[in-house]
Protein backbone atom coordinates (compact mmCIF):
# COMPACT_ATOMS: atom_id res chain seq x y z
CA UNK A 1 0.00 0.00 0.00
CA UNK A 2 1.13 3.29 -0.59
CA UNK A 3 0.08 7.00 -0.47
CA UNK A 4 -0.62 9.62 -3.36
CA UNK A 5 -1.60 13.61 -2.68
CA UNK A 6 -3.87 15.15 -5.30
CA UNK A 7 -4.22 18.94 -4.90
CA UNK A 8 -6.44 21.92 -5.86
CA UNK A 9 -5.27 25.29 -6.42
CA UNK A 10 -7.32 28.47 -5.40
CA UNK A 11 -8.17 31.10 -7.26
CA UNK A 12 -8.79 34.72 -5.77
CA UNK A 13 -11.40 36.63 -7.38
CA UNK A 14 -12.26 40.54 -7.14
CA UNK A 15 -15.85 40.52 -5.17
CA UNK A 16 -15.72 44.10 -5.14
CA UNK A 17 -18.45 45.83 -7.02
CA UNK A 18 -16.42 48.44 -8.61
CA UNK A 19 -12.87 46.23 -9.09
CA UNK A 20 -11.03 48.45 -6.70
CA UNK A 21 -7.39 46.90 -6.21
CA UNK A 22 -4.62 49.03 -4.77
CA UNK A 23 -1.09 47.84 -4.57
CA UNK A 24 -2.07 44.31 -6.00
CA UNK A 25 -4.87 44.18 -2.98
CA UNK A 26 -8.72 43.84 -3.47
CA UNK A 27 -10.93 45.81 -1.53
CA UNK A 28 -12.94 42.55 -0.81
CA UNK A 29 -11.84 39.09 -2.90
CA UNK A 30 -12.94 35.40 -1.99
CA UNK A 31 -10.77 32.33 -3.08
CA UNK A 32 -12.38 29.85 -5.77
CA UNK A 33 -10.91 26.25 -5.38
CA UNK A 34 -10.46 24.00 -8.32
CA UNK A 35 -10.99 20.68 -8.85
CA UNK A 36 -8.67 17.52 -6.86
CA UNK A 37 -6.36 16.71 -9.33
CA UNK A 38 -3.73 14.24 -8.62
CA UNK A 39 0.26 14.80 -7.85
CA UNK A 40 2.11 12.46 -9.58
CA UNK A 41 3.93 11.18 -6.78
CA UNK A 42 3.90 7.90 -4.26
CA UNK A 43 4.81 7.99 -1.05
CA UNK A 44 5.55 4.36 0.60
CA UNK A 45 4.60 5.68 4.59
CA UNK A 46 1.31 8.24 5.71
CA UNK A 47 3.78 9.99 7.80
CA UNK A 48 6.33 10.59 4.17
CA UNK A 49 2.85 12.01 2.58
CA UNK A 50 2.18 14.39 5.40
CA UNK A 51 5.91 15.76 5.67
CA UNK A 52 5.54 15.73 1.63
CA UNK A 53 2.38 18.21 2.40
CA UNK A 54 3.91 20.17 5.04
CA UNK A 55 6.98 20.81 2.55
CA UNK A 56 4.70 21.92 -0.71
CA UNK A 57 1.87 23.62 1.39
CA UNK A 58 0.83 27.28 0.13
CA UNK A 59 -2.16 29.33 0.81
CA UNK A 60 -3.77 28.93 -2.50
CA UNK A 61 -3.18 25.35 -2.73
CA UNK A 62 -4.70 22.35 -0.51
CA UNK A 63 -3.70 18.68 -0.08
CA UNK A 64 -5.10 15.32 1.03
CA UNK A 65 -3.62 12.02 1.11
CA UNK A 66 -5.33 9.21 -0.78
CA UNK A 67 -4.33 5.67 -0.13
CA UNK A 68 -3.40 3.44 -2.68
CA UNK A 69 -4.31 -0.08 -2.36
CA UNK A 70 -2.16 -1.78 -5.15
CA UNK A 71 -4.72 -5.52 -4.94
CA UNK A 72 -7.47 -3.50 -6.58
CA UNK A 73 -5.24 -1.83 -9.13
CA UNK A 74 -4.16 -5.22 -10.27
CA UNK A 75 -7.15 -6.49 -11.68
Amino acid sequence: MTYTLHIRRGILVNTDPQRRCYNGQHNSSRVDWGEWEPWFMSYPTREDAERAVRLFQREDQQFKIVEVNHETLNR
